[in-house]
């Protein structure tokens, strides 16, 4: 592998080499950070791979050019005037498309070096939408304080996560549905075998997400496939457990859902009831648009529901960082959500209804609540009595643009105050990939919360050099609040939480 002298690149030295298992790379300094785009780590999941686990990637002669993302998977997108889009899918580059999507991109400050530590990102989206080349997600900030960033796609929608009784009779194990959660571990096994070649050390990499991306984390804590892979974790606004939909469906619920699907998706396609060999030969674009999918218990990766996995203490012990913003539910709530609100003693107090401003802000507290900061709080909670945790509260409001052409929130509140994602570009310092009028407050907040994520990454503590104020550890009710100043405080709202695990144990609607 070459390098550069003194860290800088001229016109003749901008290309750099690097080798992986499957040949050789060419990629390219961009500043002070070299950058390799669209590298295969497994083999294109199409024909007859499709609803498969992850395979190797083909070997390559000669050298591979890495300058461009791999297509994203195939997947709808949001509303344009939605915030989700404006803020997370709003980029200048085109978006490409293919279910052939399994690559993954490299941002690396010493190409030429080693033993760097290295954060693994794993998109949201609901598991419908999403990719690793979004510019949200775009490396090079953290890789200019000492980190190896990569991020990856998987497989989504249908393609990612149908469970089916046809799917699990071909499995040797007798699994179905988690493809996309697969190739997820296919990534991180890849990053195991070749990071070292980037710079980076395999022995030190946390994984980390938001939302589906961060729920997605839970899961691979509980997997007792995933654990090699990594030694730390970040999740943001999201967890796989505690959710608001109850615990993961196991095989049988699962494929009976996977079967329910494939008799509508015939049904109004005209294909009458199709097979596994019929919906294999079916345009995968016609798959993605329809139906709601994610993680289940499938006997492979997950072997058992990642509730019980968590409440037994036997979840991999990493350092664990995890939290979610202030105005969570203000993207989800409608006013029927105050429907699902626990009927017991005191919950009139913590959810108020009197009125009709009183009836949206509760709406949108308890949307908010019940799928976001109720799941992260249950996490942190969970892992703490196993491994250091740390938890946040972002709370400042991202300045959008009065020209944005924005639909209003469904709850009838003015704005989306901080919305779910709103933390993502502070995060990772890339407030550039949005043209919002961003303040230096707000460059000064970014520039907090990035330092702090990395020296997670390098030590499994956001404490350390350059640390103030100190962040205790989560045993309950601490948090370091994000907003203006960088504040540890004691959660004020632990007891609409408490209501959140009276609702969890309810029995859910049919």
């Amino acid at each position: 592998m070459t390098g550069r002298a003194n860290g800088r690149a001229t016109a003749s030295d901008t290309a750099i080499r690097a080798r992986t298992n499957a040949g050789r790379l060419s990629g390219r300094w961009e500043g002070e950070v070299a950058v390799f785009r669209g590298i295969p780590f497994a083999a294109p999941p199409v024909g007859a791979l499709r609803w498969r686990p992850p395979a190797a990637p083909a070997r390559w002669d000669g050298e591979r050019p890495a300058y461009d993302f791999g297509p994203a998977p195939l997947q709808p997108q949001p509303p344009r005037d939605s915030i989700m889009y404006h803020a997370n899918f709003a980029d200048r580059r085109a978006l490409v498309m293919s279910e052939d999507c399994l690559y993954l991109n490299v941002w690396t400050p010493e190409p030429g070096g080693g033993g760097l530590p290295v954060m693994v990102w794993i998109h949201g989206g609901g598991n419908r939408y999403g990719h690793g080349g979004q510019e949200i997600h775009d490396g090079r900030s953290l890789a200019r304080r000492g980190v190896v960033v990569v991020t990856l796609n998987h497989r989504l929608g249908a393609l990612g996560f149908l469970a089916h009784p046809a799917l699990a009779a071909e499995d040797d194990l007798g699994a179905s549905g988690n493809y996309g959660l697969l190739d997820i571990v296919a990534a991180l096994t890849w990053v195991q075998e070749n990071i070292a070649h980037f710079g980076g050390d395999p022995a030190r990499v946390t994984l980390a997400g938001n939302s589906a991306g961060a729920a997605h984390i839970c899961h691979l804590m509980a997997s007792t496939m995933a654990r090699p892979l990594f030694r730390a974790a970040i999740g943001q606004s999201a967890s796989g457990i505690g959710r608001a939909e109850g615990p993961l469906p196991d095989q049988a619920a699962a494929q009976r859902q996977g079967l329910s699907w494939a008799r509508e998706f015939g049904a109004a396609g005209g294909f009458g009831d199709p097979d596994i060999a019929g919906l294999r030969r079916t345009d995968g674009v016609e798959l993605v648009l329809k139906g709601h999918f994610g993680p289940v218990v499938d006997g492979r990766a997950l072997t058992a529901p990642s509730d019980d996995v968590f409440a037994a203490g036997h979840q991999h012990p990493v350092p664990l960082l995890v939290g979610t913003n202030s105005d969570e539910g203000s993207v989800y709530a409608t006013l029927d959500a105050v429907r699902r609100l626990p009927v017991e003693p005191g919950t009139d107090e913590l959810y108020p209804l009197r009125d009709g401003d009183q009836v949206r802000r509760t709406a949108r507290r308890f949307t908010g609540e019940s799928r976001f900061t109720y799941p992260v709080w249950h996490w942190a909670r969970a892992h703490s009595a196993v491994a250091p945790t740390w938890l946040y509260r972002f709370t400042r409001t991202p300045p959008l643009p009065p020209d944005l052409e924005v639909a209003p929130p469904r709850d009838g509140l003015p704005g989306y105050g901080v919305f779910h994602t709103a933390e993502l570009p502070y995060a990772l310092d890339n407030l550039a990939a949005r043209p919002w009028p961003w303040s230096e407050a707000d460059r000064s907040l970014a520039r907090t919360m990035a330092d702090t994520w990395v020296r997670f990454i390098e030590t499994g503590d956001p404490n350390g050099v350059g640390a103030a104020p100190s962040w205790p550890r989560f045993t309950g009710a601490e948090a370091m609040v994000f907003g203006g100043e960088a504040a540890p405080v004691e959660l004020g709202h632990v007891e609409r939480l408490d209501a959140m695990r009276l609702l969890a144990s309810l029995p859910r609607p049919l």
